[in-house]
């Protein structure tokens, strides 16, 4: 009978195994992503309205994590705390040059100074001495991160007038939600002020612009989405829905019919009215790519830039190592079916 019972107790515990481990295996994958700024990002609020997603719950799930800027996150990732994160150009090679990681381009989230779009534009009070950027040499400078893409385009424009940090001025890591008031402050000189912000400070009469970012490096890809590349071979899958389920969001944020819904998604997000948010997706705001596919040729711009302004130390080569369009490129596809149109 003990014999019985012992053999019973076994089945149980393997059934009971067996049972956990196909739970396991049909657990949705938790996709970690790192984002900086809202609404640019967009992150934390793509997947919030499920009805219109097909696979988010199922094969997949998202943790938006957030962080001061983009070259933050490369330690995250490095540490394995995020699995995707929003990478500007100069955090893509120190990823892969310091960090050591075998990360991928996979996705747009934001290009500046595109086709007449808004570029990151840096303020100074509107009575303040400084007319040029030459006006600059020994003053004070807000960044949100060094290597940052704003940052980068910082550091170009006065790189070209011959001014490089410590020595012909001071730059200050500051969030991006506290540089107006270290502006309004004087505790700071300039520093990059993003929209919605941007167009009420410069709307008060208060505040100028001295420079934007594509004044100094032209139209680029300004922040991607950056995967690694382990995590995307071991969840293709999940993945491929991710990015389908992606795209479908931020085009139902770019129809002009979702307005209004929209803006108070985003509204709410952000604690303030969804008014705030009607130059989304206008001229006024960033260029985002209609499918999420990424200007990779400008992702190189801007590491070039990033080499010469000395945030990087040696050229880097983003295409073909560093990047991977075939999970967007597909999701393109499949939106497009969806849509009933051809490509």
């Amino acid at each position: 009978m003990k014999t019985l019972f012992g053999r019973l107790a076994r089945l149980g515990l393997i059934a009971t195994a067996t049972l956990t481990a196909t739970a396991a295996l049909a657990d949705p994958v938790k996709i970690r992503i790192g984002w900086a700024t809202m609404p640019g990002h967009m992150i934390p609020v793509l997947y919030s309205n499920p009805s219109i997603l097909k696979h988010y719950g199922k094969s997949y799930v998202v943790e938006p994590i957030l962080f001061r800027g983009s070259t933050p996150q490369i330690t995250a990732m490095a540490a394995g705390e995020i699995d995707m994160g929003a990478f500007s150009a100069t955090s893509l090679a120190l990823a892969a040059t310091n960090a050591g990681l075998d990360v991928k381009v996979v996705a747009d989230i934001i290009q500046d100074g595109v086709d007449g779009h808004h570029s990151d534009a840096f303020l100074v009070k509107a009575d303040s001495p400084i007319k040029t950027v030459e006006d600059l040499k020994g003053k004070r400078i807000a960044t949100n991160a060094i290597g940052s893409a704003s940052d980068t385009g910082m550091r170009v424009m006065l790189l070209n007038k011959g001014m490089v940090d410590k020595r012909d001025f001071t730059s200050i890591e500051v969030a991006f939600p506290n540089i107006p008031a270290m502006i309004e402050e004087d505790k700071v000189d300039m520093g990059p002020v993003l929209q919605p912000m941007y167009g009420k400070l410069v709307k008060s009469g208060k505040y100028r612009k001295l420079f934007s970012v594509s004044d100094a490096v032209g139209p680029s890809e300004l922040v991607f989405l950056a995967a690694r590349a382990d995590f995307l071979a071991k969840n293709k899958q999940a993945v491929q829905d991710f990015f389908e389920d992606h795209v479908t969001a931020i085009r139902w944020f770019m129809d002009p019919k979702n307005k209004q819904a929209g803006s108070e998604i985003i509204g709410k997000f952000m604690k303030q009215p969804p008014e705030n948010f009607a130059y989304m997706f206008t001229k006024e705001d960033y260029f985002r790519d209609p499918y999420m596919v990424p200007n990779v040729k400008n992702i190189q711009t801007m590491v070039d830039a990033s080499v010469k302004a000395g945030a990087l130390p040696a050229a880097f080569q983003v295409a073909p190592k560093y990047a991977d369009l075939t999970f967007i490129e597909e999701a393109k596809k499949r939106v497009q079916a969806n849509e009933g149109k051809t490509q």
